[in-house]
């Protein structure tokens, strides 16, 4: 047997998450490197990442989804590596990424359990979780990974060593919120409200609920513009009902251990923020498109594209359910506390649910959250206890608007919860028997990744070698790798520059070419700010032998059955080219 809690010295456990993540890192690879998507978001980070290493400024209304801090990040990894941006080198910092992150959720469930077989299981269950890294590499979600994860370690230092915690608690939240706002908002709320269920009893009763009612009316603030369709509303109900649940129960917590010094989190977060903001500004950012690119670009994107998540009604009802029962176990906790064996079924059954992903069926675990907060008999709940549940269900909220890479990030914190909960009850039971329940989840985990390693192996050897500049690592299905092979070629032939319809940035990798304006992103042609794009229409006018690559069908993927608005570029491109060649789904125009 595993050695568990105090047997587990620091250098087996070291070893053992090591060892585990050396025999993953194979099946990371063949994963990473055996597909290529055609919507190709991956080539829209490698090339703005390439502008600001460059030396273009951040948050222009070219570059304005992303904050700086991703940027400032990567540019220096890169730099220090000495290597530029390709799909290659992208793709194998980002297998660096996946990996990290998933020993960090094993060192998170470790810190949180001291049982080395819950601990490798979530560390292969992080893994599997954050598979969808391969579908769009160099995407901001594996830092966003890395930074929640190290959000709750540092929660878990914070009775130990509350002012050092405290400080990087805040900044990993500043840090979040420069990457993708919306991200950063919801652990703000997050770490607001366990903060607040852990003052003092006079300002507690107060800050508490008040800080409980803005979570539970969070998820309807954000997505108030699209309540009138069925899967938002339902998104809405669930995650509404489970913050609801975790902050009832955070609320009447008996002995709540105190909250970390809160100047310690508005030092850590400010300090964080100033110190990116300061660099970004110092690079040539305008000032006033600090909120532009930060806020207001965020907030209209849920009017350019969406990715519905399907949501069984079935899930609203069990939260519906849930919530009634934390608060009639409430007015029983002191007499009768919650069964251990319901702790081991929520924790077994949360961890499952996170398992069976890219399904949304994650969100039928949300609604249990609330039972990690409740900590062992007769001991003080420690912070981390309210603010990872709590960051567990405000961080589901990622799967809105866009329910795809962001349906695995959101789940990745119910993989703690489910540690916690798992180890609760087993902790509890203290039956010699029950402690092959800890085996059993490294057994589920073991199965999911194994059958995950299995198709992207099947996937992998189906492919062959691209063959394209900066990509030779990554394999494609040989009708799209020879198609892409011959548009290139075309376009060396054919073309002193070109652009992208819609925004196909790996062209400019494989070709070796800078794009010639500043269109970068898939929905370019979406965004009505036809002033700018009258502006690159001109610009664009005066170049000779220029060239557009149009792919129909990722257009129509992203325009979801409606028309191509009527813009300025998109006129342009109708009027003065014509059709030179088809190559697959990519065709290749030339000036008429």
């Amino acid at each position: 047997m595993l050695p568990t809690r105090a047997g587990a010295t620091r250098f087996p456990t070291g070893l053992a998450f090591t060892v585990a993540a050396l025999v993953i890192a194979p099946i990371g690879y063949i994963t990473m490197f055996g597909v290529f998507r055609a919507y190709d978001d991956e080539g829209s980070f490698l090339v703005t990442l390439r502008d600001y290493l460059s030396g273009q400024p951040l948050l222009t209304p070219s570059n304005a989804y992303y904050g700086p801090f991703y940027y400032e990040v990567m540019g220096s990894l890169f730099k220090l590596l000495g290597v530029a941006p390709t799909n290659d080198s992208g793709r194998f910092v980002t297998l660096v990424v996946w990996l990290i992150a998933s020993v960090l959720g094993a060192i998170v469930a470790y810190r949180l359990t001291r049982n080395l077989w819950l601990s490798l299981a979530a560390q292969l269950a992080t893994f599997s979780l954050l598979s969808t890294l391969s579908q769009e590499p160099m995407a901001t979600y594996g830092l966003i990974s890395l930074l929640l994860l190290g959000l709750a370690l540092a929660a878990t230092f914070t009775g130990t060593r509350p002012r050092a915690a405290t400080a990087a608690i805040g900044a990993l939240v500043g840090a979040l919120c420069l990457v993708k706002i919306n991200v950063g908002a919801f652990a703000v709320l997050a770490v607001l409200l366990a903060w607040s269920c852990g003052l003092p009893p006079r300002w507690r009763r107060f800050a508490a609920p008040a800080m409980a009612g803005v979570a539970t009316l969070a998820p309807f603030e954000l997505m108030r513009d699209l309540l009138g369709r069925e899967w938002v509303l339902e998104l809405a109900l669930l995650t509404s009902l489970s913050a609801a649940a975790v902050g009832i129960v955070g609320m009447a917590t008996p002995r709540l251990r105190q909250s970390p010094p809160a100047g310690w989190l508005i030092l850590g977060g400010g300090a964080t923020v100033a110190a990116s903001l300061a660099v970004a500004l110092a690079g040539g950012t305008h000032p006033g498109d600090i909120w532009n690119g930060l806020v207001v670009s965020a907030v209209r994107f849920p009017q350019l594209f969406t990715w519905p998540v399907n949501i069984n009604p079935v899930a609203d009802v069990l939260a519906v359910l849930l919530l009634i029962a934390s608060l009639i176990f409430l007015r029983a906790h002191a007499r009768r506390p919650l069964p251990d064996v319901a702790r081991v079924a929520a924790g077994l059954f949360i961890l499952l649910s996170v398992l069976l992903l890219p399904s949304s069926v994650f969100l039928l675990g949300l609604p249990l959250a609330w039972i990690a907060t409740l900590g062992p008999r007769d001991q003080p709940v420690a912070y981390h206890r309210l603010l990872i549940p709590a960051l567990a269900v405000m961080e589901s909220l990622q799967a809105y608007p866009v329910a795809g890479t962001q349906l695995s990030i959101a789940a990745l914190l119910l993989v703690p919860v489910g540690a916690i909960v798992l180890h609760d009850g087993i902790t509890g039971l203290r039956s010699p028997g029950t402690v092959r329940f800890a085996p059993a989840a490294l057994i589920l985990a073991t199965v999911a990744l194994a059958l995950q390693g299995f198709l992207a192996t099947s996937q992998y050897a189906a492919g062959t070698p691209s063959g394209l500049p900066g990509a030779e690592s990554v394999r494609m299905q040989p009708r799209q790798a020879g198609d892409l092979r011959a548009l290139v070629a075309a376009i060396d032939r054919d073309c002193s520059s070109f652009i992208t319809f819609p925004g196909l940035n790996s062209l400019y990798v494989w070709t070796g070419q800078k794009p010639p304006t500043d269109l970068r992103y898939g929905v370019w042609w979406l965004t009505p700010d036809a002033a700018d794009q009258q502006a690159i229409v001109r610009q664009l006018s005066t170049r000779s032998r220029l060239c557009v690559v149009k792919n129909q069908a990722i257009i129509d993927f992203w325009a979801q059955g409606r028309p191509v608005p009527r813009q300025p570029v998109v006129d342009f491109i109708e009027q003065n080219f014509t059709d030179d060649g088809t190559f697959g789904d990519y065709q290749l125009l030339v000036q008429r």
